[in-house]
């Protein structure tokens, strides 16, 4: 039986691609066969043989980790979460500054900020959510600054050595989180969650604007990763991530060791995580919060959005690593 809120998610904001697997993955009979083929598609032999070529390269280039890098790897094998800054992670004092302004230059197109105004984004799911970038057809080219970071080689070899291969970037884009009245219920991410994208995956966050408790923090199960101690608690399903049932979930953290992060902190903070872990964030009932966001995953990995180069950066300036990472 599917839920309102699983047919609100199943089509609005969604491509023909994404709006074919919601009916393959929640519409009965169909739901049989398109489960089963996204439970083999990530069983060990497939999920191997799909990501051979990423294997490879992965073995091929030399992934040379900072210090803070290795604390970051660690961290994440550990905990499935990593918080540092702009400035130590890229070693570039400059970097963050870049990355707000253009930022807030994706955020004043007049339909995103008709968007901010009315308090409404009437072609995603999560309306709360305004994204500079969004889903279409036809994405603009990514800000040079986004290149730098996204691409930075810290950040792959951070994403590639914890997921043991070349990675993509799946994902990016300027979140900014409307504040909600009173009254207006939870939906979507602001409830306890898995992603989808994969079987393992890295989500990075930078916040923009400080961030504290009253503006929708990211949360944070840790240990709860795929791999990790709490991974086996309402396990993901295949393609859909999960969504548990929250008090069953709430009552278990307020009554045993599952141990929660809410990261809140300045702007020009980042959060690396494994989102494959059990998380939540976005309710603000304050101020707006404000974040870049990027994706990080295998070559099995689903959804993923192709971004284009702006005239400032030539294609032959990238390492390999960043090639792979934008499909190129």
């Amino acid at each position: 039986m599917i839920r309102p809120r699983q047919w609100q998610s199943l089509w609005r904001g969604k491509t023909c691609l994404q709006l074919l697997r919601g009916v393959m993955v929640y519409v009965w009979p169909l739901s049989i066969i398109g489960r089963l083929f996204y439970r083999l598609r990530w069983s060990k032999p497939c999920y191997q043989l799909i990501n051979r070529q990423s294997r490879r390269l992965f073995d091929s280039i030399p992934q040379r980790l900072h210090p803070l890098s290795v604390q970051a790897v660690s961290a994440l094998r550990t905990d499935g979460i990593f918080r540092s800054s702009v400035e130590a992670l890229a070693h570039d004092a400059n970097l963050f500054h870049d990355l707000s302004r253009d930022a807030q230059m994706l955020l004043a197109g007049q339909e995103i900020q008709r968007k901010i105004r009315q308090r409404y984004n009437p072609h995603d799911a999560k309306w709360y959510v305004v994204r500079a970038i969004g889903h279409r057809a036809k994405r603009p080219p990514l800000p040079s600054s986004f290149v730098r970071f996204f691409l930075h080689p810290e950040v792959l070899s951070i994403a590639s050595t914890y997921l043991g291969l070349q990675v993509r970037l799946n994902y990016t884009d300027v979140w900014h989180n409307i504040p909600v009245h009173e009254g207006e219920p939870p939906i979507s991410a602001e409830f306890w969650h898995r992603d989808h994208e994969d079987k393992r995956l890295i989500k990075l966050f930078v916040f923009l604007t400080d961030v504290d408790e009253t503006m929708g923090p990211f949360t944070y199960v840790k240990r709860s990763h795929v791999g990790g101690e709490f991974g086996h608690v309402f396990p993901a399903i295949p393609p859909t991530g999960r969504y548990p049932e929250q008090d069953v979930l709430s009552q278990m953290i307020n009554d045993t060791p599952l141990p929660s992060v809410s990261c809140v902190g300045q702007a020009g903070s980042i959060i690396l995580c494994d989102s494959s872990g059990l998380h939540r964030g976005g309710r603000s009932v304050t101020k707006p919060r404000i974040v870049l966001v990027g994706v990080y995953t295998s070559n099995a990995g689903i959804d993923a959005a192709r971004y284009s180069l702006p005239r400032s950066v030539h294609h032959e300036q990238l390492s390999p690593a960043a090639k792979f990472a934008l499909y190129s």
